[in-house]
């Protein structure tokens, strides 16, 4: 009778254990990137009364007889499901989802740590961190760009919100468009028709300044075509800019360029400014046909800016926007996948660890490979099935009940042997 006992205790510590699961699921349902947990029962080792026999020639074979030893039943496993869940727009540009495969990396103070759970914020230094103060990694620019991005180089992401971006010297000036071919056929006596662009260029320490690029016509044979003579001149001073190179630029009678491509300017400072800067001019977009002048003009640099605004892509790239119009990436979000993400250690506070049979992990740059895409503004709901929960709570529910009623019954049958030899 007391291996009848025995065995409905197994039960219920059996179906006390699904509850605890389930119980465990429904309280993390709004939990954000939690994944539920599914418990299997094993049958236990039971005890053999009489082994199998072997059929023979006059009699059939016997199969074994075995009665549950004390535990009849036990924990098979208990896995974690690590589907995706629903994606919720929260607008919080530092909220990040997983769409697809991978974990985010979190260095915790004992090392690294993994979530899909996105609720970052930024820290008074700019750190991109969790609700505990825990560090978001991922790759930082260097010089407005990201290169070498691997396990080796990670670092805490970092969007300080008045981060400058240093000024940039102009070294490239581009004019396209044409220059009027019947402007060259002007008598010698005229005065030659001279056409002005204006472009802004930038010294070393990001101040503007603002060049006239003058092409005046010196040859009047369309026949052979056209040449121009270009000065460059300063004209908040009036005084020429220092020109070294070329400065006839030439045309064949079909209107195509026929030299030079590129004229070199020296630019003089007197700001503090690098001096002398080298600036290419580069002409190889102009024409000289028998149509109105029109000419464009523009340069590489820019003046010191200040981070603006950031928006975040789905390759996990941080793109800063600074106040003198341009655009860089600041950093990129890493992510980690693992041959067998269910393998993981929960150590709370939605993070994971890599266990002895996850598999060490595989880093690498969101949207590459089998790594899913970062979703800017939202978060991962939990995967939590309510229907599933309560029909597993009513199961357990009714195993647990009947088990205690094995024990009621047992308990009835070694009454009713005790009351039959009592005097």
């Amino acid at each position: 009778m007391s291996g009848t006992l025995y065995t409905a205790i197994s039960g219920l510590n059996a179906e006390q254990a699904l509850l605890g699961v389930v119980s465990g699921n429904i309280a993390n349902v709004n939990t954000t990137g939690y994944k539920s947990s599914n418990l299997t029962f094993a049958q236990a080792l039971e005890q053999t009364l009489a082994g199998a026999t072997a059929p023979t020639a006059t009699t059939g074979g016997t199969n074994p007889q075995q009665v549950s030893a004390g535990s009849a039943v036990g924990i098979g496993a208990v896995d974690v499901n690590m589907s995706q869940g629903s994606l919720q727009t929260t607008g919080i540009k530092t909220n990040m989802a997983i769409s697809g495969h991978g974990f985010f990396v979190i260095k915790t103070p004992t090392g690294y740590s993994y979530s899909r759970s996105g609720d970052f914020t930024l820290n008074a230094q700019g750190r991109l961190v969790t609700p505990q103060g825990y560090f978001v990694m991922g790759w930082t620019a260097q010089g407005g760009k990201l290169t070498g991005q691997n396990a080796g180089n990670l670092s805490p992401i970092t969007i300080t919100p008045n981060m400058t971006l240093a000024a940039s010297a102009t070294s490239q000036v581009t004019v396209q468009g044409n220059l009027n071919a019947a402007l060259a056929q002007t008598p010698a006596s005229a005065t030659p028709a001279q056409r002005t662009i204006p472009v802004t260029v930038y010294d070393s320490l990001g101040n503007p300044v603002t060049l006239d690029l003058n092409f005046t016509p010196t040859k009047s044979n369309p026949n052979n075509g056209t040449s121009w003579t270009l000065s460059v001149t300063d004209p908040t001073s009036g005084s020429a800019v220092t020109a070294s190179g070329a400065s006839t630029v030439s045309f064949t009678n079909t209107g195509t360029l026929s030299g030079p491509q590129t004229v070199k300017l020296v630019l003089t400072s007197t700001t503090g400014a690098a001096s002398p800067q080298s600036v290419q001019l580069n002409l190889g977009q102009l024409t000289s046909a028998a149509s109105s002048t029109s000419l464009t003009a523009t340069a590489d640099g820019y003046p010191q800016g200040t981070l603006s605004n950031f928006t975040i892509g789905k390759n996990g790239v941080i793109t800063g926007s600074f106040n003198n119009g341009q655009i860089q990436p600041i950093a990129q979000v890493a992510l980690a996948n693992f041959n067998n993400a269910a393998g993981l250690l929960n150590v709370g506070n939605n993070l994971w660890q890599q266990s002895a049979n996850s598999g060490t992990p595989l880093m690498g740059q969101p949207a590459s490979g089998t790594l899913g895409s970062v979703v800017s503004g939202s978060l991962e709901e939990s995967n939590v099935s309510l229907a599933n929960q309560f029909v597993n709570m009513i199961m357990a529910q009714q195993g647990y009940q009947a088990n205690a009623k094995v024990i009621s019954v047992a308990q009835a049958l070694g009454t009713t042997l005790v009351n039959t030899v009592a005097p």
